[in-house]
């Protein structure tokens, strides 16, 4: 602790050097009355929310005309810290224990009382020092994370990820025989009547007999479907109940996951363009950020601030990509920033598009 007990006039007295942070250097020695105090350099015990400090000291303390003693006492303080002057105000200081083993009760009684009277109402400290000296407590077990990769799909017309957080989990739904999948973001059905699937997907129903299978569009729904938008959670499905019967387009692709997954979506076969003066080239057919690096013809891929890289994403016709074949990496190469400032600028103009539709 820096000028510890020190006023104006005992530093002047003190002919102790400072150091190189600015602070005398331990231990050090004060005189009052003709007793003589030497402190060595405290220990910090906790400084509580950065108000409340408790430390220790030894300390040798010579009385006038008496024997040196050595002994150990213990302080609290409450702390005001001034961030401009880097310092630490200490006010009430307190001492909370005093320890010389060589002197009896009443000796240390005395002897505790007489280190009291150096001890001023209000002193302060180095910041730094203080912050260096104070016990850094551990650091909180971190939380485990799961970094494996994701399921990766690719589709090359119309498909969705359907994504299921984890085993599917039934609700029923109100005055209905249907039951609801509460844990994805998908409208979702259950018919246990003819254990039977049925997803909305756009303006289409999609039905299947379970979530892995080949989903088709259906023109017909179970009777009690009819019901489901008099729940409020529901009520935007009334319009496409039942369904249209002037719609033929076909069904989308499902890509089903119950754990973490994402997908790339490529208007046909992938299409890439060289980005000049790099041995890169970028898909151009999709709104994913997907990249392949030509010598080694691995693939980049960019989602949610992660990458992932890995080999066939186009020479196996292959709709899924495991985590095996993809796995987190850091892309080597450099590209310009102009060259993904347009690449999101166009993401973006997609987007609104699709939105508009």
């Amino acid at each position: 602790m820096a000028a510890l007990f020190a006023s104006p006039v005992e530093r002047a007295f003190s002919a102790v050097a400072p150091n190189q942070s600015g602070d005398p250097s331990w231990p050090r020695e004060r005189y009052q009355n003709g007793t003589r105090l030497i402190i060595y350099q405290p220990q910090v015990d906790d400084w509580k929310d950065f108000q409340q400090l408790t430390w220790r000291m030894a300390i040798s303390l010579t009385p006038k005309s008496g024997k040196d003693v050595v002994g150990v006492v213990e302080m609290k303080g409450n702390t005001d810290v001034d961030n401009v002057g880097k310092v630490a105000i200490i006010t009430n200081p307190q001492v909370t224990g005093a320890y010389f083993p060589s002197l009896d009760p009443a000796a240390k009684e005395k002897m505790e009382h007489l280190f009291k009277t150096f001890v001023p109402s209000t002193f302060s400290v180095s910041l730094h020092s203080l912050i260096a000296s104070t016990p850094k407590k551990e650091a909180p077990a971190g939380a485990q994370l799961n970094n494996d990769p994701p399921k990766i799909f690719v589709g090359y017309r119309p498909s969705i990820l359907l994504s299921v957080n984890g085993e599917p989990v039934l609700s029923e739904v109100p005055n209905t025989n249907l039951k609801f999948v509460v844990n994805t973001q998908w409208p979702l059905f259950f018919d246990g009547a003819s254990s039977t699937y049925y997803l909305a997907a756009g303006q289409q129903w999609l039905t299947a007999n379970s979530l892995e299978g080949q989903w088709s569009v259906t023109k017909k729904l179970p009777p009690d479907m009819s019901k489901v938008p008099q729940d409020k959670q529901w009520s935007a499905l009334k319009k496409f109940i039942p369904p249209s019967a002037k719609s033929g387009s076909a069904a989308p692709d499902v890509f089903y996951s119950d754990k973490p997954a994402e997908i790339i979506l490529f208007d046909g076969q992938p299409v890439y363009t060289q980005i000049p003066n790099t041995q890169l080239e970028y898909a151009t057919n999709t709104n994913s950020v997907v990249f392949v690096f030509t010598p080694t013809q691995q693939f980049y891929y960019l989602t949610a601030g992660r990458w992932f890289r890995g080999r066939g994403l186009t020479r196996h016709r292959t709709s899924q990509l495991t985590s095996r074949r993809f796995r987190s990496a850091v892309l080597l190469q450099r590209y310009s920033s102009r060259f993904l400032g347009q690449r999101r600028r166009k993401m973006r103009f997609c987007w609104r598009r699709f939105r508009r539709r």
